[in-house]
């Protein structure tokens, strides 16, 4: 919901940190290096290490803007941004598993969540794709803040919104389920509302 306010101000520190970056490492290394990270934070989540998970989420988090970031430099490649979208979502719902591993009573919530996940992705990637060939010529909706690879569906559950909901989850994991409700809420108002835009943009 908020992506592309906080963009102006993350962006510079990023773009300074990849200029020094790219002379050693390619972005698609960087989005290898942050999916690892974030396996490992689900690790830490099942063995109940949640600071270390806190400083994995961290870091995945920063690889992860800093690896589009990096691309813009050079050359952005269609491959790095398929592997930087599905690295996206398999860390997101990684995370959702590992909590319902560790914790049967967080197992119906984790499900509920997963399957909500499932809609926030597909209504994003589904418009994407068909606003991709209903219009080649159309220009990205988000050119004006960041050249991103795909066409960008806005909705009140973004990366923003996501990570406050995982921090908060970690920070204090006794919540889980209540944190999960509140999110999930979300994630439907999110999935109508792309559906709706989709339907007036579309029909």
């Amino acid at each position: 919901m908020i992506d592309k306010t906080i963009q102006p101000y993350t962006q510079p520190v990023l773009n300074f940190i990849s200029k020094i970056l790219i002379k050693f490492i390619t972005p698609n290394q960087v989005s290898l290096i942050g999916f690892c990270v974030g396996i490992a934070m689900c690790a830490f989540i099942i063995l109940d290490f949640y600071f270390y998970a806190i400083i994995a989420l961290v870091l995945n988090r920063l690889l992860d803007g800093l690896d589009g970031s990096m691309a813009r430099l050079t050359a952005p490649s269609p491959f790095g941004g398929y592997i930087d979208i599905v690295s996206d979502f398999l860390i997101y719902a990684g995370f959702v598993l590992s909590f319902g591993l560790t914790n049967s009573s967080f197992l119906t919530s984790a499900c509920l969540l997963l399957f909500l996940y499932i809609g926030t992705g597909t209504t994003f990637l589904a418009y994407a794709a068909i606003l991709k060939s209903y219009n080649p010529k159309l220009k990205n909706e988000n050119s004006e803040e960041i050249n991103k690879g795909f066409y960008y569906a806005s909705g009140l559950v973004e990366g923003f919104e996501t990570i406050i909901f995982m921090i908060l989850s970690l920070l204090a994991p006794q919540f889980f389920i209540i944190f999960t409700v509140i999110f999930s809420s979300l994630c439907v108002a999110t999935i109508i509302g792309r559906i709706f835009v989709s339907y007036k943009k579309f029909n």
